[in-house]
């Protein structure tokens, strides 16, 4: 609880969708995602009446409290997960209540009650369920304590605000909740009796819903969203404001305000059935075989789209949104495992295998050149040359002494000049240090940033101007490229506007490089247009990360607006790319050997290998490449 109250201004920063904004992932040090996998299963487990094994509830403690002792011990701002902190939060009150009430969870309440509740049943973590789960305890407190503590249970006021027998409603929600949960059909009781109890009003706003969303699927989610809001500023309005004039069951319990006790106690099952909701959604929302994304469905005409689209674009374009910051963000493996193919792909030719790094910074683990000279020891000593770009005087240093490292013949191979690459040639003004030197002034504002190990990030002014010598890459003069890397914070489209000759005489096998919010905008967006160019050139482009998204095609085939992601990083649908877009893109000389290489990394069916393609339609199984045209002419 004490981790929260020092972190809530930074979550009330995201606004209240931050359900759907943050990353939940698996990314950093705090493993998110699987920790609503398993919180999943044991709220499944509860769900149909078993109890909930010893061994996996002492695993999970262990596990909460690995977690929470390393966000408590500082965390980087990719790994903020308020959903995730909440359902920890939640489960420990399942687990240590009595020794832990819901009134000693003001902040959560807090928090929860800020949020937009139709995103949190959109949400990866099961909120609801939690609670229910916590619901079952706390209303058999009683059963805990001894008598002379019963005073301490939770007793709900709204309840004797009923001026009639609500009973058989109370009953009728009850029975909607488990048979929605069995997934059976269910139909909505109307009764005439309408109740005094604000958080009975708000259960039958939610029981509509259960039913619509039953019924009628996606089709239903304005309904359902309305529905919910509805329910929630009913509760909101009690709990903060109203619970003051509900009447007193204890006089001894006066002035004590515990909101969230008072929700879990009520006989009204507002937990249940939002618990409920959240089962359904996540069955109906989005019934795509693949890769379901049901929180698409709250994203607009975009979402709405993604959502209808069962075709082998559509399986892409949910790859990328499922895996954006985990696999495809700048920090993933994703420029590595297309090098590492490229390699694997270059070996059996017979030509002189030159390497091209521009912005050759080695820096902790990244270091493209290491990677590239290795291939040395690949049965082609006399074939490999790396030429590798680097315009910092500091870092080309610090390059040159990462690479002194490596076997000598492998140096031998090795071409380390001082250079920046661009669209002409002559010099330049370098701006900024380390790894953010741009030739772009503007790239970095001017600033750098150092990162405590509590998570604080703090900014200074970096006024380093370095002049340095440019040049194109044309005109080095190597008649065959096998691979062509640019780093160049912000300037990689001048970059290839200086090896536009190379690019139109298809004599470069593979490019590599950085797309970034630095790009700026364009009328039909910087990376479309790229691709579209690219692809007159002879290229074929993708989004590179353990899988490889296609992103052109004949006629921009495979193109998809959400593509554009820089030029809207902080919208939602992106879920936590705000602020800082880094993202690696591949373009592959179409009929080569790499190029059916990389069209098997594809995601054809919500994942990939390193096996050959095989059809995954009942009427199209050539089994081959020309099967899924791309061979030829794409």
């Amino acid at each position: 609880m004490l981790l929260l109250l020092a972190c809530l201004p930074l979550a009330a920063a995201f606004g209240n969708d931050w359900p759907l904004r943050q990353v939940c992932s698996d990314l950093g040090q705090i493993k998110w995602a699987t920790l609503a996998r398993k919180l999943w299963r044991q709220v499944n487990v509860t769900d149909f009446g078993h109890p909930l094994a010893m061994r996996e509830a002492k695993a999970m403690a262990m596990l909460t409290s690995k977690t929470m002792g390393s966000f408590g011990a500082g965390h980087r701002l990719e790994e903020v997960c308020w959903i995730g902190v909440l359902a920890l939060q939640f489960w420990e009150l399942v687990m240590k209540f009595p020794l832990l009430y819901p009134s000693q969870l003001q902040e959560e309440w807090r928090l929860l009650i800020s949020a937009d509740w139709p995103l949190v049943l959109l949400a990866d973590f099961p909120i609801w369920g939690l609670l229910r789960q916590a619901q079952a305890t706390v209303t058999s407190c009683e059963a805990f304590l001894p008598p002379s503590e019963h005073s301490s249970c939770p007793l709900p006021r709204c309840d004797l605000l009923e001026a009639e027998d609500v009973q058989d409603q109370q009953h009728f929600l009850d029975a909607l909740v488990n048979t929605a949960l069995a997934g059976e059909a269910v139909y909505m009781m109307t009764s005439p009796t309408v109740p005094s109890c604000p958080l009975g009003l708000a259960a039958k706003h939610l029981a509509l819903a259960v039913v619509q969303v039953s019924q009628h699927g996606s089709s239903s989610w304005a309904l359902v969203e309305a529905a919910v809001r509805e329910a929630q500023n009913l509760v909101a309005r009690y709990l903060e404001e109203g619970i003051h004039k509900a009447p007193q069951r204890d006089q001894r319990r006066a002035g004590r305000m515990d909101p969230l006790g008072e929700l879990l106690s009520s006989r009204w099952d507002v937990v249940g059935l939002l618990h409920a909701l959240q089962v359904v959604l996540r069955r109906s929302m989005d019934r795509h075989e693949l890769l379901p994304l049901p929180w698409l469905i709250s994203e607009g005409a975009l979402g709405r789209n993604v959502l209808e689209d069962h075709s082998h674009r559509g399986t892409f374009v949910r790859y990328l949104l499922a895996s954006l910051r985990t696999e495809f963000w700048g920090s993933g493996h994703g420029v590595e495992n297309f090098v590492r193919l490229a390699l694997r792909s270059g070996r059996s030719g017979n030509r002189p295998r030159v390497f091209i790094d521009v912005g050759a910074y080695c820096h902790e683990h990244e270091c493209l050149s290491r990677s590239l000279l290795a291939e040395v020891a690949n049965g082609s000593p006399g074939r490999v040359r790396v030429l590798a770009l680097e315009p910092n005087r500091r870092n080309l240093l610090r390059t040159e002494a990462e690479l002194r490292k490596l076997p000598r013949r492998w140096r031998r191979r090795l071409w380390l000049l001082r250079r920046a690459a661009g669209n002409t040639t002559g010099k330049a003004t370098l701006h900024g240090s380390g790894g953010k030197a741009s030739l772009k002034a503007g790239a970095y504002g001017g600033l750098a940033w150092t990162q405590s190990g509590e998570g604080r990030v703090a900014s200074y002014a970096d006024g380093m101007v370095q002049r340095v010598p440019l040049r194109q890459i044309e005109s080095f003069g190597f008649p065959w490229v096998e691979l062509l890397k640019i780093d160049t914070e912000g300037t990689e489209l001048e970059v290839l506007q200086g090896a536009r000759r190379l690019l139109v005489a298809r004599r470069v096998g593979a490019v590599v490089l950085e797309y970034s919010h630095f790009w700026g905008a364009s009328a039909d967006g910087p990376l479309r247009a790229l691709a579209a160019e690219m692809w007159t050139y002879g290229y074929e482009g993708f989004y590179l990360g353990r899988c490889l998204v296609p992103i052109s095609g004949a006629d921009m085939k495979w193109w998809h607006p959400l593509y554009e992601i820089c030029a809207r990083p902080e919208a939602r649908i992106y879920r936590g790319i705000a602020g800082w877009c880094w993202f690696n893109v591949g373009f592959v000389l179409r009929g080569s050997p790499l190029h059916r290489k990389t069209w098997a990394r594809a995601p054809w069916r919500g994942t990939c290998s390193d096996r050959k393609v095989t059809c995954i339609q009942k009427d199209n199984c050539a089994g081959s490449m020309q099967a899924w045209g791309f061979v030829g002419n794409r």
